[in-house]
């Protein structure tokens, strides 16, 4: 069975991964790209063999779309689907604010609609095969833990935060909190952030350490920063280490990399090339399955919810100087 799938919006940075991954697919059809700008919308629609089309029109040639908006209007574009009966899969965070996002999820709870977030790093071998050590008590107690999600400062949108809900923090917690919470079971139960614009002159922060407690008492640290230089050969990083009291055991999403130097030609003479497993595609695959109704999307809306509070929690912490208790 083939199913109908759109990319919505071409104002993140993925939407043009997902589109050229869903135009591969056999069990899709790549109905369409819809956005606000034409030229861009119709240069991405080109470049994967599919139409360029408003939203509304989108929603109704589609059994499910991928939501690649800026964060502010996810609610409205979500709304919108949810009208069409169109399955969800929105990118993070769901919201820019907790009260947002817990609006979003409720009026998705129980529609018999799939919806769900794009958080590919559940699909990640090198993380999927850390659960499974966890699981198995390799571990043993755990005691600490350590995640990265390092990457270059985006730009555009992402650093206005009327349409982002806020810089590095809003843009790079959910991942590595979502992959934490998978993994051990556990939920942060509070967070202390310290943040700060050092490389770059924008309006939001582009460095942030965030140091949180998780619900069986062990620490978590958390660097999401921008920190990764704007010509560094690959763009960025993301991983998580386990301390526990029997070993310490991590995983590296993006790992698999070498490097390729050439002299010759224009462009980037160094580049780091990605050979790993791509997780984007088990994401995209998982979407399909879940339009069909054959399963459901491994990052469900309550958990975008629950990203969102541990979001909210730390710029709590950044404006009041202290640990902040996160509220679900």
């Amino acid at each position: 069975m083939t199913v109908d799938v759109g990319v919505c919006s071409t104002a993140h940075v993925n939407a043009e991964v997902y589109a050229a991954l869903l135009s591969k697919l056999p069990e899709v059809n790549l109905v369409g790209v819809s956005g606000e700008t034409g030229a861009r919308v119709r240069k991405q629609a080109n470049s994967v063999g599919t139409e360029a089309m408003s939203h509304r029109q989108l929603m109704r040639a589609a059994d499910g779309v991928v939501v690649c908006s800026p964060t502010a209007r996810h609610e409205e574009l979500m709304t919108l689907a949810l009208d069409h009966r169109v399955a969800v899969l929105c990118e993070k965070p769901l919201g820019t604010s907790l009260q947002t996002a817990k609006a979003i999820r409720d009026r998705w709870e129980n529609r018999g609609v799939a919806a769900g977030m794009a958080m590919p790093i559940r699909y990640s071998r090198p993380m999927r095969r850390l659960k499974e050590r966890y699981e198995d008590g390799t571990v043993g107690e755990l005691v600490a833990v350590s995640g990265v999600n390092r990457g270059r400062m985006p730009g555009g949108w992402f650093v206005d935060p009327d349409l982002s809900g806020g810089g590095a923090v809003s843009d790079h917690t959910d991942h590595i909190v979502d992959v934490v919470r998978w993994i051990t079971g556990e939920e942060v139960t509070e967070v202390y952030a310290e943040t700060a614009t050092r490389f770059y002159d924008i309006d939001v922060e582009d460095v942030n350490l965030l140091s949180m407690t998780l619900s069986n008492g062990a620490s978590f640290v958390l660097d999401g920063s921008w920190s990764t230089p704007q010509k560094n050969p690959f763009w960025g990083d993301a991983s998580v280490e386990l301390v526990g009291t029997t070993e310490t055991v991590s995983g590296d999403c993006f790992g698999h990399q070498f490097d390729r130097v050439r002299d010759t030609g224009r462009g980037r003479h160094t580049e780091s090339i990605y050979w790993g497993a791509d997780p984007n595609n088990a994401l995209l695959r998982d979407f399909v399955a879940a339009i069909r109704g054959d399963s459901t999307v491994e990052t469900s809306l309550d958990d975008g919810v629950r990203t969102a509070a541990v979001i909210a929690a730390a710029y709590e912490s950044v404006d009041r100087g202290e640990p902040v208790t996160v509220t679900y």
